[in-house]
Parts: structure tokens; sequence; C-alpha cells
């Protein structure tokens, strides 16, 4: 059995980090494109041809799949359940997220940001399942 305080710290860097999601959606239209421009800005250095539409749906699925990962370690940590649990959850979560978004000033919730989220998610989910696998045929 994991040291149970391996398990605490996982719970508490996902709660973090939902958090970090669940605060830049809770932020006005304008002040979210402020970011998004500054950040492109930024990237446009190494990649010029970038858009600020791609910044924010990258930004969608890179918040998602860091989440997917830390979910796939609190499973693995519980170990209580099919995988379908943090999927699940990521789901849940990716819908909390876009519903949140319809609180603010000139932002909305949208059916194909919920499925980028997801599916950043469960690219984490399943390269996390797919890497432990291989390591553990290795041993």
């Amino acid at each position: 059995m994991k040291p149970k305080w391996k398990l605490i710290a996982a719970l508490i860097a996902t709660a973090l980090w939902l958090w970090f999601i669940f605060a830049r959606s809770a932020r006005s239209a304008e002040l979210s494109r402020q970011e998004s421009g500054a950040v492109l800005e930024w990237l446009r250095k190494l990649l010029p041809f970038l858009t600020v539409h791609t910044v924010r749906k990258l930004a969608h699925f890179i918040e998602f799949f860091i989440l997917g990962a830390l979910l796939w370690t609190d499973w693995r940590l519980l170990r209580r359940g099919p995988i379908l649990l943090p999927l699940g959850f990521s789901l849940l979560a990716a819908s909390a997220d876009e519903l949140l978004q319809t609180r603010f000033p000139g932002r909305s919730g949208e059916v194909r940001d919920v499925l980028l989220d997801f599916a950043g998610a469960a690219a984490a989910i399943l390269l996390c399942l797919l890497l432990s696998r291989i390591r553990r045929r290795r041993t």
C-alpha cells in the first residue's frame, strides 16, 4: 500500500489544479482576451503562425491534459473502481467549467469546449495507462 501522504498530496494537487481551471474561467471575456493576447505574443516568437483562437483551444486541451494526469495519479493511488472513474470525473469537470463561464460577462459555455477539455484529460489518462503497462512489462 502506498504511503497515505502520497495520496493526500496527490488529492491536494488535483484540487488546486481544479481551482486554477475554474479561477481562469471565472474571468470576464475582456480579461481572458488580454491574457490570451499576451500568451500569443510570447508564443509567436517560436511559432509565428499561431492565432488567438489556436492558443485559446490549446489552453483548454493542456489544462485538462494536466488534470487528466492528476486524476490518473489519484486513481492509481486509490485503486478504487474502474478507469472510467477518472474519465467520468474529467467529463464532469469539463462540463462544470463551461457552465461556470456562462456566469461571467461576455463568456459562454460551448459543447465543443467540453469535448476538447475531455479529449485533453482522456489523452493524459490513456497515455499514463499505456506508459504504466509498458513499464510493468519491462520489470
